[in-house]
């Protein structure tokens, strides 16, 4: 069963996302994350995929199209703690450098302490 937390703390918006990444979801997630990417107040998305256990290729071209519109909305997109089926599923399609991922929880910290851009 997926489920899909949303927080906002200052200008970051965590979206935490758990289960599986795969075609029956990403419609529903594009909607719930397009009111995100248009939120001015938030000029930070971080999506929590710790908890992900499968990607398929739905998921992988969700996750590229949100790192593309980013920059349509002045935002910057951050992949936190991708799980271990995450990272080597983007790793054999060798897109694993065209996210910035976050590792840990003080990486994360320091995006919410840190200003604003834009």
């Amino acid at each position: 069963m997926e489920t899909l937390n949303v927080e906002k703390q200052a200008h970051v918006c965590i979206i935490r996302f758990a289960g599986e990444l795969t075609l029956e979801v990403v419609d529903k997630l594009k909607q719930e994350i397009q009111q995100h990417l248009q939120d001015p107040e938030a000029s930070v998305l971080v999506i929590d995929l710790s908890q992900t256990v499968f990607l398929d290729s739905s998921g992988i071209g969700f996750l590229v199209h949100l790192n593309n519109r980013k920059k349509s909305f002045s935002k910057e997109l951050y992949l936190l703690k991708p799980s271990p089926q995450v990272k080597k599923t983007l790793s054999l399609v060798k897109l694993l450098n065209h996210f910035n991922v976050i590792d840990d929880e003080s990486g994360l910290q320091a995006l919410l302490d840190s200003p604003p851009s834009g």
